[in-house]
């Protein structure tokens, strides 16, 4: 088998492998917003192989492998991502928001199916250290200088808004520094071990 053959096998099952339809199913009044509203929507394949994986690349998500169960922020807007491909996500203001939410979730969705090709399941080791993911256990890889170079009060409220994926690693000039070197590889495996996007 020659170089092109290989490629066009490996292009083949790239293409099965990705979502090519999200697919809105029922639509109803958001029970925290009246004025808004939440969908629910069916991907055109089981999500179950991709789950883990965007669990360990988004950093504020919530997974249950019992359950086969994902949720997390995504554009400000609460995401459900079910094994069996259904996609829930409410607070929704229009129909405009609802497409551009799906097809932003179908790229993402996209691409953990590209990592699941080319790396297999992740390393159940990355899973049970996520678990460990609190801001107390980020704070205490942090400098605790309280310098406020972030433009947070502290490193506590810092070590916070990481966990929520509203800060980034890199806006700690002081864990930049090659002192911290250990923590910063700690903290970037702890958040987010897998980087998608």
């Amino acid at each position: 088998m020659n170089d092109i053959d290989i490629f066009k096998i490996l292009s083949e099952v790239k293409k099965r492998e990705e979502i090519k339809k999200i697919e809105i199913i029922e639509k109803s009044p958001c029970l925290v917003e009246p004025r808004r509203f939440k969908i629910s929507a069916k991907a055109d394949k089981p999500l179950a192989d991709v789950l883990p994986i965007l669990h360990l690349a988004i950093p504020s998500s919530k997974y249950s492998e019992v359950h086969g169960s994902l949720s997390f922020l995504r554009n400000g807007r609460l995401v459900g991502l079910f094994s069996d491909g259904r996609i829930n996500a409410s607070c929704l203001e229009d129909e405009r928001e609802a497409e551009d939410l799906l097809m932003d979730l179908k790229k993402l969705i996209n691409s953990a199916f590209k990592y699941y090709i080319k790396h297999g399941k992740p390393d159940p080791k990355l899973l049970e250290l996520r678990k460990k993911a609190n801001p107390l256990e980020i704070y205490r890889h942090l400098p605790k200088t309280n310098c406020g170079e972030c433009g947070e009060a502290g490193c506590f409220a810092f070590a916070t808004k990481l966990l929520n994926g509203e800060r980034k690693l890199e806006e700690c000039p002081q864990l930049q520094l090659e002192k911290y070197l250990e923590d910063r590889a700690y903290l970037e495996r702890l958040i987010k071990p897998i980087r998608l996007e």
